[in-house]
Protein backbone atom coordinates (compact mmCIF):
# COMPACT_ATOMS: atom_id res chain seq x y z
CA UNK A 1 0.00 0.00 0.00
CA UNK A 2 1.21 3.51 -0.99
CA UNK A 3 -0.07 6.64 1.37
CA UNK A 4 0.61 9.81 -0.06
CA UNK A 5 -0.04 12.90 2.59
CA UNK A 6 -1.14 16.11 0.92
CA UNK A 7 0.07 19.20 2.14
CA UNK A 8 -1.24 22.77 1.10
CA UNK A 9 1.30 25.29 2.68
CA UNK A 10 1.18 29.35 2.30
CA UNK A 11 4.15 30.67 4.17
CA UNK A 12 4.61 27.41 6.18
CA UNK A 13 8.28 27.01 5.39
CA UNK A 14 8.90 26.78 9.18
CA UNK A 15 6.41 24.21 9.82
CA UNK A 16 6.41 21.54 7.31
CA UNK A 17 9.50 19.92 7.74
CA UNK A 18 8.60 18.71 11.21
CA UNK A 19 5.27 17.64 9.36
CA UNK A 20 6.96 15.63 7.00
CA UNK A 21 9.36 14.32 9.26
CA UNK A 22 6.45 12.22 11.77
CA UNK A 23 4.35 11.42 8.71
CA UNK A 24 7.48 9.63 6.87
CA UNK A 25 8.32 8.12 10.65
CA UNK A 26 4.70 6.76 11.07
CA UNK A 27 4.47 5.72 7.98
CA UNK A 28 7.60 3.52 8.47
CA UNK A 29 6.44 2.21 11.34
CA UNK A 30 3.31 0.87 9.79
CA UNK A 31 5.49 -0.49 6.77
CA UNK A 32 3.68 1.14 4.24
CA UNK A 33 5.26 3.61 1.15
CA UNK A 34 4.97 6.81 1.84
CA UNK A 35 4.75 10.01 -0.97
CA UNK A 36 4.89 13.60 0.05
CA UNK A 37 3.27 16.29 -1.98
CA UNK A 38 3.60 19.94 -1.27
CA UNK A 39 1.38 22.51 -2.97
CA UNK A 40 2.85 25.68 -2.53
CA UNK A 41 0.67 28.67 -2.83
CA UNK A 42 2.79 31.50 -0.88
CA UNK A 43 3.63 33.34 -4.29
CA UNK A 44 6.95 33.54 -2.64
CA UNK A 45 10.31 32.43 -4.33
CA UNK A 46 11.92 32.36 -0.79
CA UNK A 47 8.99 30.42 0.77
CA UNK A 48 9.34 27.97 -2.47
CA UNK A 49 13.18 27.88 -1.95
CA UNK A 50 12.47 26.46 1.78
CA UNK A 51 9.92 23.92 0.88
CA UNK A 52 12.31 22.21 -2.23
CA UNK A 53 14.69 21.63 1.28
CA UNK A 54 11.49 20.27 3.17
CA UNK A 55 12.04 16.67 2.05
CA UNK A 56 8.58 16.49 -0.14
CA UNK A 57 8.72 14.15 -3.14
CA UNK A 58 6.31 16.26 -5.17
CA UNK A 59 6.51 19.94 -5.19
CA UNK A 60 3.28 21.99 -7.07
CA UNK A 61 4.03 25.84 -7.22
CA UNK A 62 0.93 27.62 -7.84
CA UNK A 63 -0.86 31.11 -7.55
CA UNK A 64 -3.01 31.04 -4.26
CA UNK A 65 -6.73 30.40 -5.29
CA UNK A 66 -7.18 29.05 -2.02
CA UNK A 67 -6.77 25.90 0.13
CA UNK A 68 -9.95 23.88 -1.76
CA UNK A 69 -8.11 24.55 -5.17
CA UNK A 70 -5.09 23.64 -3.44
CA UNK A 71 -5.81 20.09 -2.31
CA UNK A 72 -7.40 19.46 -5.69
CA UNK A 73 -4.07 20.15 -7.69
CA UNK A 74 -2.35 17.58 -4.88
CA UNK A 75 -5.13 14.52 -5.26
CA UNK A 76 -4.58 15.19 -9.03
CA UNK A 77 -0.87 14.80 -8.36
CA UNK A 78 -0.82 11.75 -5.82
CA UNK A 79 -0.22 8.41 -6.41
CA UNK A 80 -1.02 6.69 -3.56
CA UNK A 81 -3.55 4.20 -2.80
CA UNK A 82 -5.09 6.35 0.20
CA UNK A 83 -4.47 10.26 0.27
CA UNK A 84 -4.14 11.99 3.73
CA UNK A 85 -5.39 15.52 2.90
CA UNK A 86 -3.95 18.03 5.09
CA UNK A 87 -2.68 21.23 6.81
CA UNK A 88 0.97 21.96 7.16
CA UNK A 89 1.00 22.97 10.94
CA UNK A 90 0.47 19.53 12.45
CA UNK A 91 2.62 16.50 13.98
CA UNK A 92 1.88 13.03 13.87
CA UNK A 93 2.34 11.10 16.88
CA UNK A 94 2.93 6.97 17.54
CA UNK A 95 0.78 5.00 16.02
CA UNK A 96 -1.37 7.90 14.31
CA UNK A 97 -1.01 6.77 10.39
CA UNK A 98 -1.53 3.20 11.49
CA UNK A 99 -4.56 4.03 13.30
CA UNK A 100 -6.17 6.16 10.52
CA UNK A 101 -5.65 3.40 8.09
CA UNK A 102 -7.31 0.93 10.54
CA UNK A 103 -10.28 3.57 10.56
CA UNK A 104 -10.61 2.71 6.89
CA UNK A 105 -10.04 -0.55 6.87
CA UNK A 106 -12.72 -0.97 9.53
CA UNK A 107 -15.12 0.31 6.74
CA UNK A 108 -15.36 4.14 7.36
CA UNK A 109 -14.73 6.29 3.49
CA UNK A 110 -13.33 9.48 5.83
CA UNK A 111 -11.47 9.45 8.99
CA UNK A 112 -9.74 12.18 11.24
CA UNK A 113 -7.74 11.50 14.14
CA UNK A 114 -7.90 12.95 17.66
CA UNK A 115 -6.38 16.34 17.48
CA UNK A 116 -4.35 17.64 20.42
CA UNK A 117 -3.36 20.93 21.67
CA UNK A 118 0.48 19.92 23.45
CA UNK A 119 3.41 17.42 22.77
CA UNK A 120 2.44 15.87 25.97
CA UNK A 121 -1.08 14.31 23.90
CA UNK A 122 -2.88 15.83 26.86
CA UNK A 123 -5.31 18.38 25.83
CA UNK A 124 -7.73 17.88 23.46
CA UNK A 125 -8.85 19.53 20.57
CA UNK A 126 -12.86 19.43 20.21
CA UNK A 127 -14.85 17.33 18.13
CA UNK A 128 -16.26 18.77 14.96
CA UNK A 129 -19.77 20.39 15.15
CA UNK A 130 -22.63 18.80 13.25
CA UNK A 131 -23.19 20.82 10.51
CA UNK A 132 -26.89 19.70 9.93
CA UNK A 133 -29.16 22.69 10.29
CA UNK A 134 -30.82 21.19 13.08
CA UNK A 135 -27.72 20.66 14.71
CA UNK A 136 -26.66 24.22 14.09
CA UNK A 137 -29.97 25.63 15.18
CA UNK A 138 -29.38 24.44 18.64
CA UNK A 139 -25.97 25.25 18.82
CA UNK A 140 -27.55 28.60 17.61
CA UNK A 141 -29.89 28.32 20.17
CA UNK A 142 -27.75 27.74 23.03
CA UNK A 143 -25.11 30.53 22.38
CA UNK A 144 -27.61 32.80 23.05
CA UNK A 145 -30.29 31.81 25.61
CA UNK A 146 -29.75 30.81 29.46
CA UNK A 147 -32.43 28.18 29.06
CA UNK A 148 -31.26 26.32 25.62
CA UNK A 149 -27.50 26.05 26.83
CA UNK A 150 -29.39 24.19 30.32
CA UNK A 151 -31.28 21.97 28.90
CA UNK A 152 -28.83 20.72 26.05
CA UNK A 153 -25.65 20.51 28.64
CA UNK A 154 -25.93 16.89 29.42
CA UNK A 155 -26.40 16.13 25.54
CA UNK A 156 -23.44 18.06 25.13
CA UNK A 157 -21.12 16.62 27.45
CA UNK A 158 -22.21 13.16 26.55
CA UNK A 159 -21.35 13.33 22.94
CA UNK A 160 -18.04 15.09 24.46
CA UNK A 161 -17.22 12.42 26.82
CA UNK A 162 -18.13 9.71 23.91
CA UNK A 163 -15.44 11.02 21.94
CA UNK A 164 -12.88 11.97 24.50
CA UNK A 165 -12.74 8.60 25.92
CA UNK A 166 -13.09 6.28 22.90
CA UNK A 167 -10.41 3.43 22.46
CA UNK A 168 -11.80 2.04 18.84
CA UNK A 169 -12.73 4.09 15.64
CA UNK A 170 -16.16 5.89 16.20
CA UNK A 171 -19.02 7.16 13.86
CA UNK A 172 -19.13 11.02 13.88
CA UNK A 173 -21.20 13.36 12.54
CA UNK A 174 -18.49 15.89 10.96
CA UNK A 175 -14.62 15.73 11.06
CA UNK A 176 -12.06 18.37 11.34
CA UNK A 177 -10.12 19.21 7.90
CA UNK A 178 -6.75 19.19 9.25
CA UNK A 179 -6.09 15.87 8.30
CA UNK A 180 -8.58 13.74 6.58
CA UNK A 181 -7.96 10.32 5.33
CA UNK A 182 -9.38 9.03 2.40
CA UNK A 183 -9.23 5.87 -0.22
CA UNK A 184 -8.86 7.60 -3.58
CA UNK A 185 -12.08 5.85 -4.85
CA UNK A 186 -13.62 7.65 -2.48
CA UNK A 187 -12.02 11.05 -3.19
CA UNK A 188 -13.40 10.12 -6.71
CA UNK A 189 -16.54 8.96 -5.32
CA UNK A 190 -17.51 12.53 -3.25
CA UNK A 191 -15.90 14.58 -5.81
CA UNK A 192 -13.29 17.46 -5.54
CA UNK A 193 -13.41 20.08 -3.45
CA UNK A 194 -15.46 23.03 -3.93
CA UNK A 195 -13.46 25.81 -4.91
CA UNK A 196 -15.74 28.61 -4.64
CA UNK A 197 -14.48 28.38 -1.00
CA UNK A 198 -11.19 30.01 -0.43
CA UNK A 199 -10.79 29.61 3.10
CA UNK A 200 -12.98 27.62 5.42
CA UNK A 201 -16.04 25.46 4.85
CA UNK A 202 -14.41 23.61 2.03
CA UNK A 203 -14.10 20.61 4.07
CA UNK A 204 -17.11 20.99 5.73
CA UNK A 205 -19.33 20.94 2.68
CA UNK A 206 -17.14 18.24 0.99
CA UNK A 207 -18.05 15.98 4.07
CA UNK A 208 -21.72 16.56 4.28
CA UNK A 209 -22.11 16.01 1.08
CA UNK A 210 -20.13 12.57 1.46
CA UNK A 211 -22.73 12.10 3.92
CA UNK A 212 -25.40 12.97 1.95
CA UNK A 213 -24.08 10.02 -0.63
CA UNK A 214 -24.00 7.25 2.35
CA UNK A 215 -20.16 7.87 3.07
CA UNK A 216 -19.24 7.14 6.38
CA UNK A 217 -17.14 9.27 8.90
CA UNK A 218 -15.05 8.12 11.79
CA UNK A 219 -12.82 9.15 14.39
CA UNK A 220 -9.73 6.75 14.85
CA UNK A 221 -9.11 8.47 18.55
CA UNK A 222 -5.70 6.64 18.45
CA UNK A 223 -4.35 8.89 16.06
CA UNK A 224 -2.98 11.24 17.86
CA UNK A 225 -1.91 14.48 15.55
CA UNK A 226 -1.04 18.13 17.24
CA UNK A 227 -2.76 20.50 15.52
CA UNK A 228 -1.00 24.19 15.61
CA UNK A 229 -4.19 25.38 14.62
CA UNK A 230 -4.25 29.46 13.22
CA UNK A 231 -1.08 29.03 11.71
CA UNK A 232 -1.77 29.54 7.81
CA UNK A 233 -4.80 32.61 9.59
CA UNK A 234 -2.02 34.17 11.22
CA UNK A 235 -0.48 35.48 7.98
CA UNK A 236 -3.83 36.86 7.18
CA UNK A 237 -5.52 40.34 8.05
CA UNK A 238 -8.83 39.19 6.12
CA UNK A 239 -8.88 35.21 8.26
CA UNK A 240 -12.57 36.73 9.73
CA UNK A 241 -13.65 38.19 6.65
CA UNK A 242 -13.02 34.84 4.80
CA UNK A 243 -14.75 32.39 7.63
CA UNK A 244 -17.84 34.72 7.48
CA UNK A 245 -18.30 34.82 4.05
CA UNK A 246 -17.45 30.75 3.80
CA UNK A 247 -19.81 30.33 6.35
CA UNK A 248 -22.50 32.07 4.70
CA UNK A 249 -21.94 30.58 1.31
CA UNK A 250 -21.88 27.23 3.22
CA UNK A 251 -25.96 28.43 4.49
CA UNK A 252 -26.86 29.03 1.08
CA UNK A 253 -26.14 26.09 -0.80
CA UNK A 254 -27.10 23.50 2.04
CA UNK A 255 -29.96 24.82 4.10
CA UNK A 256 -33.01 25.74 2.36
CA UNK A 257 -34.61 29.21 3.00
CA UNK A 258 -37.09 28.63 6.03
CA UNK A 259 -33.93 27.28 7.64
CA UNK A 260 -31.81 29.73 6.83
CA UNK A 261 -34.49 32.53 8.02
CA UNK A 262 -34.80 30.67 11.12
CA UNK A 263 -31.23 30.73 11.91
CA UNK A 264 -31.46 34.61 11.36
CA UNK A 265 -34.17 34.67 13.45
CA UNK A 266 -32.25 33.19 16.86
CA UNK A 267 -28.87 34.39 16.17
CA UNK A 268 -28.82 36.71 18.45
CA UNK A 269 -25.67 36.21 21.06
CA UNK A 270 -25.98 37.72 24.50
CA UNK A 271 -22.47 37.54 25.05
CA UNK A 272 -23.52 36.73 28.91
CA UNK A 273 -21.81 33.47 31.14
CA UNK A 274 -25.15 31.19 30.94
CA UNK A 275 -23.83 30.04 34.44
CA UNK A 276 -21.93 31.24 37.58
CA UNK A 277 -18.25 31.66 36.82
CA UNK A 278 -15.45 32.96 39.36
CA UNK A 279 -13.57 35.50 38.14
CA UNK A 280 -9.77 35.54 38.65
CA UNK A 281 -7.04 38.00 38.62
CA UNK A 282 -3.97 37.85 36.23
CA UNK A 283 -2.11 36.20 39.43
CA UNK A 284 -5.12 33.82 40.22
CA UNK A 285 -5.11 29.88 39.51
CA UNK A 286 -7.49 27.21 39.32
CA UNK A 287 -7.56 24.93 42.28
CA UNK A 288 -6.43 21.51 41.61
CA UNK A 289 -9.32 18.84 41.88
CA UNK A 290 -10.43 15.85 40.54
CA UNK A 291 -12.68 15.70 38.06
CA UNK A 292 -14.59 13.71 34.96
CA UNK A 293 -14.40 16.73 32.67
CA UNK A 294 -12.33 19.81 31.89
CA UNK A 295 -13.35 22.37 29.37
CA UNK A 296 -11.38 25.33 28.13
CA UNK A 297 -12.98 27.79 25.78
CA UNK A 298 -12.63 31.50 24.50
CA UNK A 299 -16.53 31.61 24.37
CA UNK A 300 -18.43 31.77 27.57
CA UNK A 301 -20.97 29.46 26.28
CA UNK A 302 -17.64 26.54 25.93
CA UNK A 303 -18.70 26.15 21.81
CA UNK A 304 -15.90 24.50 21.30
CA UNK A 305 -14.05 23.63 24.06
CA UNK A 306 -10.52 21.78 24.77
CA UNK A 307 -10.21 19.70 27.30
CA UNK A 308 -9.01 16.71 29.00
CA UNK A 309 -10.77 13.86 30.89
CA UNK A 310 -10.17 12.19 34.51
CA UNK A 311 -7.93 15.06 35.39
CA UNK A 312 -6.95 17.08 38.20
CA UNK A 313 -6.90 19.61 35.98
CA UNK A 314 -4.82 22.01 33.16
CA UNK A 315 -0.97 21.45 32.82
CA UNK A 316 0.89 24.78 33.65
CA UNK A 317 1.63 25.72 29.97
CA UNK A 318 -1.89 25.05 29.08
CA UNK A 319 -3.25 27.44 32.21
CA UNK A 320 -0.70 30.40 30.99
CA UNK A 321 -2.17 30.45 27.10
CA UNK A 322 -5.97 30.35 28.56
CA UNK A 323 -5.07 33.16 31.21
CA UNK A 324 -2.73 35.06 28.67
CA UNK A 325 -6.36 35.45 26.08
CA UNK A 326 -9.01 34.97 29.11
CA UNK A 327 -10.70 31.76 28.99
CA UNK A 328 -13.42 30.40 30.08
CA UNK A 329 -13.39 26.91 32.16
CA UNK A 330 -15.25 24.79 33.58
CA UNK A 331 -15.01 21.18 35.22
CA UNK A 332 -17.94 18.94 35.03
CA UNK A 333 -18.40 15.23 36.94
CA UNK A 334 -20.90 12.73 36.22
CA UNK A 335 -22.95 12.06 38.43
CA UNK A 336 -25.05 8.56 37.12
CA UNK A 337 -26.38 9.05 34.36
CA UNK A 338 -26.10 12.94 35.00
CA UNK A 339 -23.90 15.78 34.54
CA UNK A 340 -22.63 18.81 36.96
CA UNK A 341 -20.83 21.78 37.12
CA UNK A 342 -18.28 21.28 39.65
CA UNK A 343 -16.60 24.88 39.07
CA UNK A 344 -16.30 27.65 36.91
CA UNK A 345 -13.31 30.31 36.25
CA UNK A 346 -12.93 33.28 33.87
CA UNK A 347 -10.19 35.09 34.05
CA UNK A 348 -10.70 39.17 33.79
CA UNK A 349 -13.40 41.59 35.13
Amino acid sequence: MKVSLIVVCHRSSEVLPQCVESFRREAGAAGIEAEVVAVEQSEDAAELAQIEGAGVDRLLERPNRGYAAGLNAGVAEATGDVLLLANPDIVFFDGSVDALLGGLRQGFDVVGPQFVWDDEATVLLPAAEDPAPGAELGRTLRRGRRWAWSARLGRSLDETWRVWTARDPLAVAGLRGAVLAASREALGRFGPFDEGYFLYYEETEWLWRARLEGGRLGLAPGARVRHRWGHATRHRDDAVEHEEKSRERFFERNYSGPWRALLGACAADSGRLPFAMARLTDAGDIPERESDLWLASPFPHLMPALGMVRSRGFPPSFLKFCRERRWHLLAADRDGRKWRIADAWAWGA
